[in-house]
């Protein structure tokens, strides 16, 4: 086995490795040097298996498995400072996405480890791994960041650390990430501490996630007996909800106005629902709600159904059904009224699909 791992120099320089011969490139086998270092940790001790993993390291062949290895066999052997050693030469030969498992096994056994003896030192290692992570993988990282503070840390800079998060985060991940800031802001501050961070949120998501957070504002709101303000958050949420596609959200607004507002708010919050409807009253916008109630397994109304997709049009058609004039009477010529038609008599039976025919057409 040392055979095979006496580097050649005469190879060192070339740059078509690839080229080579199998012989002489068997110095970089990582397959040999795994079945080495298995050998070593068996049979050997614990200074040649270092030997062999730093000579892996060196050659620049190592994967990140292999350093996950040497870092749990210095551990396993209560180097602990060494295994941390290795874990901070993995990060710097790997990028990410390889280098955020690293970052996460490194960080965890840190903290662990260390808890809060080394505060200083583990808010440098968060730092280091969040300057370079990209926004769809730092989620994780901002958590465990998070969670440290909290328990040893400062309950502001836990919350400063939800903050960054929030900015920062990949989008699919925004909402779920200020729903974990509103629940450990009321947990640690109360509720009122929640209102600029639900302001914040609802300008930062996407539309159909600002409707779900208003809900939960103008439900905030309520508890604090604001209903003003509730009833302000209902309004700036319903130009995103369209009344074909979201129900609930009306139905629930609906049922607010029903129990704290009045005579007047209800009608304007009626006004309100028509003038969205025709906001959202298009082709697309009929068809995306005819797929939207598909997926849930819904009909839309009747009303929804059978209004045309033309403003113009319903306001036609809502003219032709309401009878509001009345047809004129026709007069003779000399002012009186013409005589009304005679009912034909019982007797008299009548074919009403009998064709009459002229004396000309004869």
């Amino acid at each position: 086995m040392q055979l095979f791992s006496l580097n050649n120099p005469r190879f060192d320089h070339v740059l078509f490795f690839q080229s080579l011969p199998v012989q002489a490139r068997l110095f970089k086998s990582l397959k040999l040097w795994s079945f080495y270092v298995d050998l070593e940790e068996s049979v050997g001790t614990v200074e040649t298996a270092k030997d062999i993993y730093d000579k892996i390291l060196e050659l620049r062949i190592a994967n990140a498995q292999i350093i996950v290895n040497y870092a749990q066999f210095l551990e396993e052997n209560k180097y602990f400072e060494e295994s941390f050693k290795v874990y901070e030469r993995g990060v710097e030969l790997f990028t990410f996405p390889v280098a955020f498992e690293l970052w996460n096994i490194y960080l965890s056994k840190f903290v662990k480890r260390y808890g809060g003896s080394k505060l200083e030192r583990a808010r440098d290692l968060f730092e280091q791994a969040l300057e370079k992570c990209p926004p769809k993988m730092s989620k994780p990282l901002y958590l465990m960041y998070a969670e440290l503070e909290e328990e040893y840390g400062l309950a502001k800079r836990a919350m400063n650390i939800y903050e960054r998060a929030t900015q920062s985060v990949a989008d699919e991940d925004k909402f779920e990430m200020f729903n974990i800031y509103i629940a450990k802001a009321t947990a640690n501050f109360g509720l009122p501490a929640t209102r600029p961070i639900y302001e914040r949120a609802i300008d930062a998501l996407p539309n159909r996630q600002t409707a779900q957070m208003c809900l939960r504002f103008a439900s905030l709101e309520r508890k604090l007996g604001e209903i003003d303000r509730a009833r302000a958050v209902y309004a700036h949420a319903s130009q995103f909800c369209d009344p074909r596609v979201d129900p609930q959200f009306w139905a629930e607004w609906n049922t607010f106005e029903i129990e704290t507002g009045s005579e007047d708010t209800f009608r304007e919050m009626l006004r309100i629902k028509r003038s969205v409807q025709a906001q959202f009253n298009t082709e697309a916008s009929y068809l995306a709600a005819q797929t939207m109630a598909s997926k849930q397994g819904t009909k839309l109304p009747a009303e929804a159904t059978a209004q045309p997709a033309d403003p113009m049009a319903a306001a036609e058609n809502e003219v032709a059904q309401t009878n509001t004039f009345v047809a004129a009477q026709h007069t003779t010529s000399t002012g009186a009224p013409p005589p009304e038609p005679k009912e034909p008599e019982k007797g008299d039976a009548r074919n009403e699909e009998e064709i009459e025919i002229s004396d000309d057409e004869m």
